[in-house]
Parts: C-alpha cells; structure tokens; sequence
C-alpha cells in the first residue's frame, strides 16, 4: 500500500474524537490504486474514500445521485452548495457524472493530528451537507 495511505491507516487505528466518534479503516488494494475506506461508527452509510497521489491525500464521500433531487430543484441545489462551499471547511461539494459529493485533500506531509482533523470534520460536515440538502431531495 502507498506510505501515505499507511499514515492515514495509523492515525486513525486507535484513534477516538472528542466527541467518542470512532473510526474503521479498510484497505482495499487492485492493480491501479490503494484505497482506504473510512467509516465513522455512527454514520456507517456514508463511507470516505481516501487515496493519494504524489503530493496530496485525496478524502471523498459520495452523498446522493440526481435521482434522488426532486423535479425541477437540481438549479437550486447546485446555487446552494455554491454559495456554501466557502462555509464548509476543509471540504467542498463536487459533482461527479450522476453523483454529488463531499471531497477534501490535504498534503502527504500533514502529521497525524491533521489527518485526524479532516477526517473528523468532513465526516461532520457529511451530515451537514445532508441537512441543508434535504429540502431538495426526494423523502425516502
């Protein structure tokens, strides 16, 4: 596995966040890319997918496809995570073919208590995002 994907793995192992959140770690290898898969215990449906290129660590969560955004509101849907990409720290919306998700990055460099830090905030930030997205999806 790449060494920055090992880092990721350590300082997550013991890991627990002063909220008692703790953290799983999957590894999942193929012959094009290392990929952790990151569950917060409390949030196990919205899985993180971390991987790394050469200079940077690459945080991912998929949230909802657009078959899931009642007719007519993706506009609106896509104007307000817009204006709140700023609001979010450390993460940013993206929208990749049919999906719309959460994504941070940060460098191979970062120390364990950084890496820490983005995994605790874009895992708050996944509920967040689902929060001020709900009146635009589908009521399941």
């Amino acid at each position: 596995m790449n060494n920055s994907l090992d880092k990721v793995q350590a300082a997550l192992a013991d890991y627990t966040a002063d909220d008692g959140s703790r953290f799983s770690v999957t590894v999942t290898n193929n012959d094009d890319i290392s990929m952790l898969t990151i569950i917060r215990e409390d949030i196990e449906e919205f899985a993180i997918l971390a991987t790394a290129s050469q200079s940077q660590l690459l945080f991912n969560v998929a949230l909802f496809d657009k078959s899931q955004i009642m007719d007519g509101q993706t506009p609106a849907l896509n104007q307000m995570m817009l204006e709140l990409n700023m609001a979010m720290p450390l993460s940013s919306f993206a929208l990749t073919g049919a999906n719309y998700s959460i994504f941070g990055a940060m460098s191979v460099d970062s120390d364990a208590s950084q890496i820490q830090e983005e995994i605790v905030v874009l895992s708050e930030n996944i509920m967040d995002a689902l929060e001020v997205c709900q009146n635009y999806l589908i009521k399941a």
